[in-house]
């Protein structure tokens, strides 16, 4: 059963460790880090970027929690550059795949950029045989971008367009 006490809320340097530890679960760094454990300062360098990628892109890091013991249970980012695009990347602890909710903080996270304006499109990309994250992306509505190639292999990316994007689509998550 979901928590229905489950929301977002921007990731603060109180997180960093939190985050590391879902970034080193096996199922998680698989395809998040091409199979490799990251070390701590990934973690860092994600929460230190968050504030400005927010402040400028309508970007930011935010962190899946429960009401209870507000312990990180997974993630969604917007990181951005000047080009008017979003790099959308979200991840989950392993016990809660299956759930819809990486499609809901996805969702979330992209009504939020789209509705302040600041993103012309939202893209994600994953390594060929994570078909779970393919079938997020598809589920968000985006669609096929491109084929890539990866450290660890083949990918594709796919997005989305702020005129393509229906903020109704998914039951979206609260931002605490």
């Amino acid at each position: 059963m979901i928590d229905t006490n489950l929301h977002l809320r921007s990731a603060t340097p109180r997180d960093q460790e939190k985050i590391h530890q879902l970034f080193c679960i096996p199922e998680v760094f698989e395809y998040l880090a091409d199979g490799k454990k990251p070390p701590p300062a990934i973690a860092s360098a994600w929460v230190n970027s968050a504030a400005a990628d927010n402040a400028k892109y309508g970007g930011g890091l935010w962190v899946l929690v429960d009401g209870a013991d507000q312990c990180a249970s997974g993630l969604v980012r917007l990181s951005g550059d000047d080009s008017g695009e979003l790099e959308l990347t979200y991840l989950l602890h392993p016990s809660l795949w299956g759930l819809g909710l990486a499609t809901r903080m996805a969702h979330t996270a992209m009504t939020r950029a789209f509705a302040a304006g600041l993103a012309a499109t939202i893209w994600a990309g994953a390594d060929a045989p994570n078909t779970a994250s393919f079938a997020v992306m598809q589920r968000l509505g985006m669609q096929f971008r491109r084929r890539v190639q990866y450290p660890s292999g083949a990918g594709m990316e796919y997005q989305m367009r702020t005129g393509e994007f229906d903020p109704a689509r998914v039951e979206p998550l609260a931002i605490a």
